[in-house]
């Protein structure tokens, strides 16, 4: 293989873009396991308890915030 060596390690994320992917993947953790903060009925939403739908609005949540710190921590083609 002739080029460039790949680099091993984190593809060129900087340390403020590894502890930003830390807190998009800790911040559903968190919010999902502080139960006392959503383990209400009020607010409902359309019949739903408040803490069912906060859970349920969790799933996208979650899904963003992995996507977020995967471009985060992508890595970057050489130039």
């Amino acid at each position: 293989m002739r080029g460039r060596a790949r680099r091993p390690g984190n593809g060129g994320a900087g340390p403020a873009r590894r502890i930003a992917a830390g807190i998009c993947l800790l911040a559903p953790v968190v919010a999902l396991l502080w139960v006392p903060w959503y383990a209400r009925e009020r607010p409902e939403f359309a019949g739903v308890p408040f803490f069912y739908w906060y859970q349920l609005a969790w799933v996208p949540g979650c899904s963003l915030g992995m996507f977020a710190a995967f471009l985060l921590t992508r890595r970057r083609p050489d130039s």
